[in-house]
C-alpha cells in the first residue's frame, strides 16, 4: 500500500494497518494499534511521508524505516 492511496480506499483503517504492516512491519501492525493511528491522522494533516515517518518516531519511539519500500 503506497501511503498517498491511504485515503483513496474505501476502508482507510485496514489500509493503514496494511501500509504500517509493509513499512514497520507486521509485529508492529499488531502490537501497536497508535502506529495506524498516528499514520491516518498524518494523512488528515496532509502531511508527507517522510514527517508521516517523523510523527511516528516521536510519538512512538519507533525508528525510520530504511529498505525497499522507502
Amino acid at each position: 500500500m503506497k501511503y498517498e492511496q491511504i485515503a483513496l480506499q474505501a476502508d482507510y483503517h485496514a489500509a493503514t494497518q496494511q501500509y504500517v504492516s509493509e513499512i514497520y512491519g507486521e509485529q508492529v501492525s499488531q502490537q501497536l494499534p497508535g502506529v495506524s493511528d498516528t499514520v491516518w491522522q498524518s494523512i488528515l494533516m496532509g502531511m508527507p511521508e517522510q514527517l508521516c515517518w517523523i510523527s511516528v518516531l516521536s510519538d512512538h519511539r519507533l525508528p525510520l524505516p530504511i529498505g525497499e519500500n522507502t
